[in-house]
């Protein structure tokens, strides 16, 4: 019995985690009925690629930990905790944006898959 419980819940979980994306698109392509399809699965996907406006990558990624400015150049950073005694934000993704369009990211999104995107 302890084992089938288990097991429900188990699956339960791992469906709960998949029926995210269809969610988010629904509630992007409604948020935003111009973007193209391609589009809205990706940010639902949580992609950035050059090209996407700062709308997109915010509505993918969420807002930004730091922004700074340089030129005409403004970077985005996305942060998350590490470190046990005393957490600390570690920057592990970058969107770098002119003239508000993504011309490039750099680092390791895959690292902010630890931050709950729940919207």
């Amino acid at each position: 019995m302890k084992r089938a419980t288990l097991m429900i819940l188990l699956g339960a979980f791992l469906l709960g985690g998949c029926a995210e994306t269809p969610y988010r698109e629904s509630k992007i392509r409604y948020q935003n009925p111009k973007w193209d399809d391609a589009t809205i699965r990706k940010v639902a996907n949580r992609e950035v690629e050059p090209g996407m406006t700062a709308d997109m990558a915010r509505t993918a990624l969420g807002i930004p930990d730091a922004i700074s400015r340089q030129g005409d150049e403004e970077r985005w950073g996305y942060a998350v905790m590490v470190g046990d005694i005393q957490p600390q934000e570690e920057l592990v993704f970058f969107v770098y944006l002119r003239y508000g369009v993504v011309t490039r990211t750099a680092g390791d999104r895959n690292r902010l898959k630890t931050v709950s995107w729940y919207d």
